[in-house]
């Protein structure tokens, strides 16, 4: 602490800033700059005001003493404001400054707040969204199941069964799901016939394919899902569920040498033939494609068994890769006319490609007599030099492989349209003659 503030103090109003100046006691008269202001002032003579003045009391311990000497240095006042706390009036005594407050840190206030709001803010939305997902499938599973205990119920019929509309909608899922699941499951094949359209040579081809008895683990029927078809199928009483599983490749094979000696060791260039040979031996599996058609017969649901182990077995494509003289075989297929190099020139044939319902990528092109029955028949699919677009259609087809060396394959006859049993009845087709005009299918058995 200076010496200056130890002495005692007199003060006076600046005439020009009315501002407080503290000046040493028995300081003559003197004229001099404002420390505040800047303006001349002259300090009172102390010697006839000192009777008048109040008593001096000790500068507080923390306040620096202003002095006005003759010769003072050149001050700012504006640093000097800012420097110096105001001086108390000339009316009270001088009290002692009190200490200084702390800063508010407002910024951090605010930032505080803004965290806080934003929060809030997410809170709030976490908590709208659950319970719009709850809702959302709070209404889902109304509209699935039925609702016990006072709800709306499922319209019925005057038996207090389903409704037809209702069924047809939905109720036929859970009706198609349990006949799958008891096909599946069966041990013996009685229990399978149960299930099943009762199609000519059905019981057969179950005794091949399912002789030692379960035999779909790998294709359980909780992996099939439901296929909602058009409008028209459904009231037909025809339904559908799909059975999805890509093929499986060991990548690891990928990186292995591929080709003979020759080609790993870079004396021979590798063909694309080797390679795509390669990856396609590589294959874990093969894709399954699996379609599970049921038809509705007498209030109940049979399963076309017939496509069903055409899908899972893939019995399409090992009968047209590998010959089987004088064997023959009926498929599910897809029919359209295509275009054969071949036969181009040739208007007595016309070429048609067969492919597997569930493997598009399965499928043969064959040559049809147009002329022959089956020629007359799938004339309806003609488009090369009609004018219209290409046509699809469904159908149940025999196909046949020659008795003579090298043996073909060929259209042993075209049973129906749409697939036996499932919207297909023998008979439907009625072949066309080369004038358009159609003519009655043939009910006569073809001679030998």
């Amino acid at each position: 602490m200076s010496g200056a503030s130890k002495l005692s103090q007199a003060s006076f109003p600046c005439e020009h800033c009315q501002k407080t100046i503290f000046i040493p006691v028995g300081l003559p008269v003197t004229t001099a700059p404002c420390p505040h202001c800047g303006g001349k002032v002259t300090s009172p003579d102390q010697s006839k005001s000192s009777a008048e003045a109040p008593k001096p009391e000790p500068m507080p311990a923390k306040t620096e003493a202003i002095r006005l000497d003759p010769q003072p240095e050149a001050r700012n006042p504006r640093t000097e404001n800012k420097r110096r706390p105001p001086a108390p009036s000339p009316a009270q005594p001088a009290e002692a400054s009190p200490a200084p407050a702390k800063p508010e840190y407002v910024g951090n206030k605010k930032r505080s707040g803004n965290l806080a709001a934003v929060i809030a803010a997410v809170v709030i939305l976490l908590l709208a969204g659950g319970v719009t997902i709850w809702l959302a499938q709070k209404w889902k599973q109304d509209q699935d199941e039925p609702v016990a205990g006072g709800s709306t119920p499922q319209p019925t019929d005057e038996n207090g069964g389903m409704a037809r509309d209702a069924w047809l909608n939905n109720g036929w899922k859970k009706d198609a799901s349990a006949v799958l699941l008891a096909f599946t499951s069966a041990k013996t094949l009685e229990e399978r016939m149960k299930h099943v359209i009762p199609n000519e040579g059905v019981k057969e081809e179950l005794r091949m394919y399912y002789s030692g008895g379960n035999d779909d683990e790998s294709t359980p029927a909780e992996s099939f899902g439901h296929v909602m078809g058009t409008p028209e199928d459904r009231e037909r009483g025809i339904f559908l569920m799909q059975y999805r599983q890509p093929a499986q490749i060991n990548i690891r094979e990928y990186f292995a040498p591929i080709g003979s000696l020759e080609a790993i060791m870079g004396q021979q260039e590798t063909s694309l033939l080797e390679m795509a040979h390669r990856i396609d031996e590589d294959n874990l599996s093969e894709p399954i494609g699996i379609n599970a058609f049921f038809k509705e017969i007498d209030g109940k649901l049979k399963l076309d068994s017939s496509v069903f182990i055409q899908g899972k077995y893939r019995t399409f494509k090992l009968f047209t890769s590998y010959a089987q003289p004088g064997k023959s075989k009926t498929f599910r297929v897809v029919a359209s006319e295509s275009l054969s190099h071949r036969y181009r020139s040739n208007p007595a044939i016309r070429t048609y490609r067969f492919e597997d319902f569930a493997y598009p990528a399965d499928f043969v092109s064959l040559p049809v007599e147009v002329d022959s029955d089956a020629g007359k028949i799938l004339s309806q699919l003609n488009w090369h030099g009609e004018n219209r677009d290409r046509i699809y259609k469904t159908a149940t087809v025999e196909l046949e492989w020659t008795d003579e060396r090298p043996s073909n394959l060929r259209v042993k006859r075209l049973v129906c349209w749409e697939f036996l049993g499932v919207g297909g009845q023998i008979g439907n087709t009625e072949p066309q003659d080369n004038t358009g005009k159609t003519e009655p299918a043939s009910t006569e058995e073809p001679s030998p």
